[in-house]
């Protein structure tokens, strides 16, 4: 399942780019059928990017090294997780606004409303949450170019596809298929690597 989620993920991400495009033909987004459709696309894309996170933490961990290769493996995934789960969050309260609202002005009221739900972090962490999962999968990306070099594709060039894909979605979400495509190409080749996956138990069980 994780090797698939490195082909599925950037797959519905460029789909529900697809899909926010077509949503924006009458000059706003939502809410509607194809408002829903794109998120639940975006929502199962977010998903399988966790198989993602902990696809590229277990292909470090699976590499001969120190426990210091390891921490810091360790604090980029959970870096990128959280951020993970900021973006999921973001996902569904949009899917709920988009099937609750009757129009763009109520879906603007209902997204205010929501903002702080869960009441758990303060909302600026929120805004900003997606931005950990970007920085946390660049910084595996990095790490695993450096430990675990792959034959399939020049490995240095994979953070670099990743980033220049987020900051080309950041810039402007109507470059979503384009952002996704860019990262679709850094982690395809991952999945023909040896170390894609989870860690043996040998490399888990084996010397720090």
């Amino acid at each position: 399942m994780t090797r698939i989620a490195f082909h599925l993920a950037p797959a519905l991400m460029l789909a529900y780019g697809v899909v926010r495009l077509v949503d924006g033909l009458d000059g706003q987004h939502g809410p509607g059928p194809a408002w829903t459709v794109g998120h639940l696309l975006f929502l199962g894309c977010l998903l399988l990017f966790g198989g993602v996170i902990s696809g590229l933490h277990g292909r470090v961990r699976a590499t001969a090294g120190g426990p210091a290769r390891r921490v810091t493996a360790g604090v980029l995934a959970a870096v990128s997780a959280f951020g993970l789960v900021t973006f999921i969050r973001v996902a569904v309260l949009d899917i709920v606004v988009g099937l609750q609202a009757a129009d763009a002005a109520e879906k603007s009221m209902l997204a205010d409303r929501y903002g702080d739900v869960p009441a758990v972090l303060p909302q600026a962490l929120y805004e900003i949450g997606p931005v950990f999962f970007m920085l946390g999968l660049v910084g595996l990306l990095v790490q695993c170019a450096v430990v675990a070099p792959g034959r399939r594709a020049p490995s240095a060039l994979r953070p670099a596809l990743v980033a220049a894909g987020f900051v080309a979605i950041t810039l402007d979400l109507d470059l979503l298929p384009l952002g996704a495509a860019l990262i679709w190409l850094a982690l395809a080749p991952l999945t023909g690597d040896r170390h894609a996956s989870s860690p043996t138990p040998a490399a888990v069980g084996g010397p720090a």
